[in-house]
């Protein structure tokens, strides 16, 4: 079971498009920045037990930089991505976010991988 939030990008250990642990060092700088579009809200769509509410785009991109301090150890890295959340009820009650996402890492100006998330959270 994960209770993590949605928006995981945002927390400071978290470095999108690369594996858990695959960046190291003994301290580091980060840089984010973020554009949250504004959510389009549906009005009509679905049915009594099952209705769409909105859907919210998101934008990312952040910057990382290990040992800053240590010009042999200093390492940079950039992830960049998008997001998207999609806000539904079920049978009234029940207020869904299903959230479906895609980062690429870059090492030192160069692609290093990418990530693809999706997640439910049931509130």
């Amino acid at each position: 079971m994960d209770n993590g939030s949605e928006k995981r990008h945002r927390e400071f250990d978290s470095l999108p498009g690369f594996e858990l642990n695959e960046v190291g060092g003994r301290s580091f700088a980060r840089q984010m920045i973020e554009l949250n579009l504004p959510p389009v809200v549906f009005e009509n769509v679905g049915t009594p037990a099952f209705y769409l509410t909105w859907l919210r785009p998101a934008l990312f991109a952040t910057g990382l930089w290990t040992d800053p301090h240590d010009a042999g150890r200093r390492r940079s890295y950039a992830s960049a991505g998008l997001q998207v959340d999609l806000r539904f009820s079920v049978l009234h009650w029940y207020n869904m976010t299903l959230s479906a996402g895609y980062a690429t890492g870059f090492q030192g100006g160069r692609r290093a991988g990418d990530e693809w998330m999706i997640s439910l959270k049931i509130m």
